[in-house]
C-alpha cells in the first residue's frame, strides 16, 4: 500500500467517526492518536481513531474493500481492529477485518466481547498499524483536521494525540484541540462556515494555532460573502452552503506563508460535515460559473488529487480567492448506506449567492468587465458636469445644485473640488448598484437610480413611480 492509501484509510475512518458523532445528536469527542515504535523491527506507528458516537454498524466498513486491490504491505498483517457499543449494550464488541483475505465472507473475524460491568456509554474505536513514519502521518492528518475543522462542526470536540515513542524528549500530545462551536445545534450553520474559512484564510491554511499577523493586521482585509440554497426531492433535503473570501495580502509577506498551492484557489468541498472528493458534477459547476460577471477570468480549472484548483487569470498577485462549499443532507443515515451525489446546480447557485453577497457588502469589488470601462469614464464626467456647474452665472442655480448635492453654497475652487468629488463617487455607486442587478434585457431593465437623489448612496430597491420629467437620471449602462 503506497502512502496514497494509508491517507485515504484514514481519512474515511476519521469521517465515518464524525457521522457516529453526528448520529448521536450529544456532546461527542473525536480523537486521533498516533503512537510510534521507533525501537520494533521494523519500525512501526498504530493509528487509532476513536469517538463518543452511536456504536458502530460493520456496513460503514465494507467501502474499504477497494484496499484490498492495492499492496498491503504498509499494513502490519493488514488487519483493522474494531472496538464498538451502543447504550444499550451490555458489552464491548469486538471485530478484526483482514484487508488480505481475498474472500469477502471470510474478511470479517467477530472476536469475544469485553462485559461494560453495568457502565453506560457508546462509541467506537478503529485501529491499525503501519510502516509508514509518524511525520509523514502526522502532516498529512494535520492538514486534513485544518480543513475539517473549518466547518466548526457543531457539538463535536477533536483532538489529535500523539507519541513519538520511548524517548521523552520526542514526546508530544494534544496537537489539535478544538471547537469552539461544540454547543451549536446540530443543522448547517452558515456562519460556522464562514467564521471558520475566515480563521483558516488568517491562519493561511497551513499553521496549526496561530493567525499571521504579519500578513493581516486587521481583519479589514478580508471581503467576505455566504450563500444557501436548498432542495427537496423524494423526502430528502438537501442544502448548499458556500462561503468566497478575498483577502489583500501585506507586501512584507514572508515566503514561509505562502501556500502550497500558491496562488491558485483550492475550492474546499464538505459532504455533511466530511471533507469530500472532488466530483465531475463539481467541477462542472465550477467550469460553468458565469465569471466573467464577476471580473473574474479562469486560466484552468483542475483536479489535483481529489482536489479542486481554480487558476486565475490576470488576477492581482496580492489578492487571494478562498471558496469553501458544504452540502447537507438531512437524512443522516444516508451516509451509511449509499453514497450521495454532488448537485452541481445547488453547488452553482451557492457560490453565485456568495459572489453576490460579497459584492454588495464591498463597493467596486468583483465588477464585470463592462463595469470597469464604464467606470473609468467616471472622473471625466464627473469634472465636465462639475465645470458646467461652477461656470454658471446664475447663482440660483449653482445653490439648487450645490443643496442636491448636499453642499454648502459657494463660489470657491475648494467647493469645485467637493462637487466633482461627490458627482464622481454618485456616479461609481450608480454603477455598482447596475452591475449587481440582474442584466436583463434593455428594454424590460427598471428605471436606474437618480444621480442628484441621497437614495442611490443607500442603494434600495428601484422605486416603482414614475421620474419626474425635470429630475436628472443616470444609467449607467447608457453611457
Amino acid at each position: 500500500m503506497d502512502a496514497s492509501s494509508v491517507r485515504n484509510l484514514c481519512r474515511y475512518l476519521i469521517s465515518s467517526a464524525i457521522q457516529r458523532c453526528r448520529m448521536s445528536g450529544e456532546l461527542c469527542r473525536l480523537s486521533v492518536s498516533l503512537k510510534s515504535f521507533p525501537l520494533a523491527n521494523p519500525p512501526l506507528v498504530r493509528i487509532s481513531i476513536s469517538d463518543t458516537g452511536v456504536g458502530s454498524c460493520l456496513e460503514e466498513f465494507q467501502d474499504v474493500k477497494y484496499l484490498s486491490d492495492s499492496s498491503l504491505n504498509q499494513i502490519h498483517d493488514g488487519v483493522i481492529s474494531i472496538a464498538t457499543t451502543r447504550v444499550c449494550d451490555n458489552e464491548i464488541f469486538h471485530y478484526n477485518i483482514d484487508l488480505k483475505q481475498k474472500d469477502c465472507t471470510k474478511r470479517l473475524a467477530t472476536l469475544p466481547p469485553t462485559p461494560k460491568n453495568g457502565a453506560t456509554f457508546s462509541g467506537t474505536e478503529v485501529s491499525f498499524s503501519t510502516f509508514h513514519s509518524i511525520d509523514v502521518l502526522l502532516e498529512d492528518i494535520t492538514c486534513f483536521f485544518q480543513k475539517m475543522l473549518i466547518m466548526k462542526i457543531p457539538k463535536v470536540g477533536i483532538e489529535l494525540i500523539v507519541d513519538k515513542g520511548e524517548f521523552p524528549e520526542h514526546q508530544c500530545a494534544n496537537v489539535i484541540v478544538a471547537n469552539e462551536c461544540i454547543n451549536l445545534p446540530s443543522e448547517a450553520n452558515a456562519e460556522c462556515l464562514k467564521s471558520g474559512l475566515v480563521d483558516y484564510v488568517l491562519k493561511h491554511g497551513n499553521k496549526k494555532d496561530s493567525i499571521c499577523h504579519s500578513c493581516f493586521t486587521i481583519e479589514d482585509h478580508l471581503k467576505v460573502g455566504s450563500g444557501k440554497v436548498y432542495k427537496s426531492y423524494r423526502n430528502t433535503e438537501t442544502t448548499v452552503e458556500a462561503v468566497v473570501i478575498i483577502s489583500e495580502l501585506s507586501e512584507t509577506m514572508d515566503p514561509s506563508c505562502f501556500r502550497l498551492c500558491g496562488s491558485k484557489t483550492e475550492v474546499l468541498y464538505f459532504n455533511d460535515f466530511k471533507p469530500g472528493m472532488t466530483s465531475q458534477p463539481l467541477l462542472k459547476a465550477l467550469k460553468t460559473m458565469d465569471w466573467k460577471s464577476y471580473g473574474l477570468s479562469i486560466k484552468s480549472i483542475s483536479d489535483e488529487d481529489g482536489c479542486a484548483f481554480i487558476e486565475w487569470d490576470n488576477f492581482p498577485q496580492d489578492c487571494h480567492i478562498d471558496i469553501a462549499v458544504h452540502s447537507l443532507h438531512n437524512r443522516i443515515f444516508l451516509m451509511f448506506t449509499k453514497r450521495v451525489n454532488v448537485d452541481g446546480n445547488l453547488v452553482k447557485k451557492a457560490v453565485k449567492l456568495a459572489l453576490n453577497d460579497l459584492k454588495e457588502k464591498n463597493a467596486g469589488v468583483l465588477l464585470s468587465a463592462h463595469a470597469v470601462k464604464i467606470r473609468s469614464y467616471a472622473p471625466e464626467l464627473a469634472k465636465t458636469i462639475a465645470s458646467l456647474i461652477s461656470s454658471s452665472n446664475d447663482l440660483k442655480f449653482k445653490g439648487e445644485c450645490a443643496s442636491l448635492l448636499g453642499l454648502q453654497s459657494s463660489h470657491d475652487d475648494a467647493e469645485s473640488e467637493s462637487i466633482e468629488d461627490n458627482i464622481k463617487q454618485r456616479l461609481t455607486s450608480i454603477i455598482d448598484h447596475n452591475d449587481r442587478q440582474p442584466q436583463t434585457n434593455k428594454r424590460t431593465r427598471e428605471s436606474a437610480p437618480l444621480l442628484f437623489n441621497d437614495e442611490c448612496f443607500q442603494e434600495p430597491e428601484y422605486a416603482e413611480d414614475e421620474e419626474d420629467d425635470d429630475e436628472v437620471s443616470f444609467s449607467a449602462f447608457d453611457l
